[in-house]
């Protein structure tokens, strides 16, 4: 079985009225389809710390996610930033047989960037880095 404290976080996010009243279930890992509306978020991986101790493994990792978030406005990626940090920030939960025991909010910044496709339009981008303890079986 597969297990990802990144499933338990879209999970929260998707169940959320306050994300889902911005960005509906547009919540994808690494990369967005092309043809996605914005806005939405995209999330990757960016580090994975195993504790060890002389009998193995602690089974605790802590994991680092940056949680992207795209809008046309900047007002909209700023209200999606508050809404995800309302909801990720000290989250603990579970969900498909994983635990995240807590995720914390590390760092945020604002971006102007423009997407793939010369002919995309600049959008506005929220990156929210949070590390992310979970139980793994």
């Amino acid at each position: 079985m597969f297990q990802s404290p990144e499933s338990v976080l879209w999970n929260a996010l998707i169940s959320d009225a306050a994300v889902t009243s911005i960005i509906g279930h547009r919540v994808y890992p690494h990369l967005a389809p092309a043809s996605v509306d914005m806005p939405f978020v995209t999330w990757p991986r960016t580090g994975n710390n195993r504790e060890q101790t002389f009998a193995g493994p602690m089974g605790v990792p802590k994991v680092t996610v940056e949680f992207l978030l795209f809008a046309s406005s900047y007002l909209t990626a700023r209200k999606l930033a508050d809404a995800v940090r309302g909801v990720l920030d000290g989250y603990t939960g579970s969900f498909d047989n994983t635990t995240v025991r807590q995720a914390s909010l590390e760092s945020e910044n604002d971006d102007v960037v423009t997407l793939d496709g010369a002919e995309l339009p600049t959008v506005y981008a929220v990156t929210q880095s949070y590390d992310i303890l979970w139980q793994e079986t």
